[in-house]
């Protein structure tokens, strides 16, 4: 039994260690093109249509391989925290009684 899962572990590394290294070709191959691309805009923006996909479906696998949800990014402003009054009266009032009870022991 640990065989097998030892097997599954060795494949779940080697598709990460394989995502990873597709994603230091891709930087390579935007590096050595950016130059080309600055002077055509039709070209930049199939690249980053091209780049972008990709990178979703590397982020799909990597998803699926380590069964954690990455998430995307998200542009904009952040809210305010949001603060329950009635919780931190309470976690207020219980810090008070463990001070004055600690305090009672000494």
């Amino acid at each position: 039994m640990n065989s097998e899962r030892d097997k599954a572990r060795s494949v779940k590394l080697d598709l990460i260690a394989s995502i990873a290294k597709s994603q230091h070709a891709l930087a390579r191959i935007l590096e050595s093109i950016a130059d080309v691309s600055s002077h055509s805009d039709p070209l930049a923006a199939s690249l980053r249509r091209n780049v972008e996909h990709l990178s979703r479906l590397q982020q799909t696998l990597a998803e699926s391989v380590t069964g954690i949800r990455l998430g995307e990014l998200r542009r904009g402003r952040p809210a305010r925290p949001w603060l329950n009054r009635k919780r931190l009266a309470l976690n207020v009032r219980s810090r008070r009684k463990i001070r004055e009870s600690d305090e009672g022991q000494q």
